[in-house]
């Protein structure tokens, strides 16, 4: 099997509700992501998805198509799509960096390896251990009023996990917001906290030491990502875990962030930590050092969605909470069929071939703002 071809399309979509977030990234109404379309001489296409999020990363949609046509398709075409430590570490000898565009191409030959073998692509990597994982719930910066009125209908649909998006109020204000929801709950749900690099040093020890008595999950991102002093000190105060995500890239800030014992929990993101090789390896390095893995997301479509569920399904060390399997119901509308797999509270591990899910074109023409193809 080689590949022949490949079609890029720069699809946009709006949040059905608009989405705030810190004050590192104000209010979200729209996201963007890169979709790629291998095919090969067999017939099979494998699907890949890139989640640029600029300043999330340092890479723009336009700099991935870039990336994309000029550099990755002459290195895999005519390539075997099922050699994929080859294809990836060829990459990585010609591109520095460039994440997100070299995990679509991971996510596409991880799928087109499921296919061609007729297996998910969770069996692939040895089997899942859970054929369903729980689901959280995203809340933007607010009230606790406001956090209620979401709270209460999610509830009624299964959902026992949530995440509380902070950074735009005053640390008082936030654990007033707390306060009001734990003694609300009685039977309080899962509750997630994140700054997304929101906080100052300071603050984020005021915040920690402010909620120390709260049951919190998790405390995420407290400080800005290159503040790997800042972070280890607030895990060392804080009396819940504590995670990192801006701060974990690559395989080198994993490693810098385990030496220092900087953190409890990674948030891993497929898309934003190079694909599912690239992920599993990062997760993999986390459990030598008892150190557990959120699953994550980047605002993202479903074909990074279905690969990272294929990847929670398999790892060990996964967090007994809800992850962030929501992204596309949060959108108004997606390019494939992974909402289908969100019931319940909980997201369903597809067994059919690949990531499992099925790309709709007539949405992903609907939604493409540029479309590029190349072929042998």
């Amino acid at each position: 099997m080689q590949i022949t071809g490949m079609q890029i399309n720069l699809i946009e979509q709006p949040f059905a509700v608009p989405y705030k977030l810190s004050k590192s990234y104000g209010t979200l109404t729209h996201t963007r992501a890169v979709i790629v379309q291998l095919e090969t001489d067999t017939g099979l296409i494998g699907l890949g998805e890139a989640n640029p999020t600029p300043p999330f990363t340092d890479e723009t949609p336009a700099g991935v198509m870039s990336a994309l046509s000029e550099y990755i398709w002459p290195a895999i075409h005519c390539q075997d799509p099922r050699q994929i430590n080859m294809l990836m570490g060829r990459l990585d000898l010609i591109l520095t960096g460039n994440l997100t565009a070299k995990g679509a191409i991971d996510m596409a030959l991880h799928d087109l390896a499921g296919k061609s073998a007729d297996i998910p692509c969770h069996q692939l990597m040895g089997g899942r251990l859970r054929d369903k994982i729980k689901v959280l719930w995203p809340l933007s910066s607010g009230s606790a009023d406001d956090d209620r009125i979401v709270l209460d209908a999610k509830i009624s649909q299964g959902f026992g996990a949530f995440m509380l998006k902070m950074g735009t109020q005053t640390i008082p204000q936030e654990i007033d917001r707390l306060n009001t929801l734990y003694t609300h709950y009685v039977d309080a749900p899962d509750i997630i906290v994140d700054a997304n690099q929101g906080w100052s040093r300071s603050e984020a020890l005021a915040f920690v030491d402010a909620a120390a008595h709260l049951p919190l999950t998790l405390i995420e991102q407290p400080v800005q990502a290159g503040d790997m002093a800042g972070l280890t000190r607030v895990h060392d105060a804080a009396k819940q875990p504590v995670s990192a995500d801006e701060a974990l890239q690559s395989m080198a800030s994993a490693k810098a962030l385990l030496l220092q014992d900087a953190v409890d929990v990674f948030s891993i993101k497929v898309s934003k930590n190079g694909g599912i090789a690239a992920s599993r390896r990062i997760a993999e390095m986390a459990d030598a050092f008892r150190v557990q893995c959120l699953m994550n997301s980047m605002l993202e479509f479903g074909i990074t969605q279905a690969a990272s569920l294929q990847l929670g399904a398999v790892l060990p060390n996964l967090m007994d909470t809800g992850h962030a399997y929501m992204s596309t119901l949060r959108l108004a509308g997606d390019v494939t069929d992974f909402s289908d797999l969100v019931r319940d509270g909980y997201a369903h591990v597809p067994d059919r071939p690949g990531l499992g899910i099925t790309l709709n074109q007539h949405n992903l023409l609907e939604y493409t703002v540029r479309h590029d193809r190349l072929s042998n």
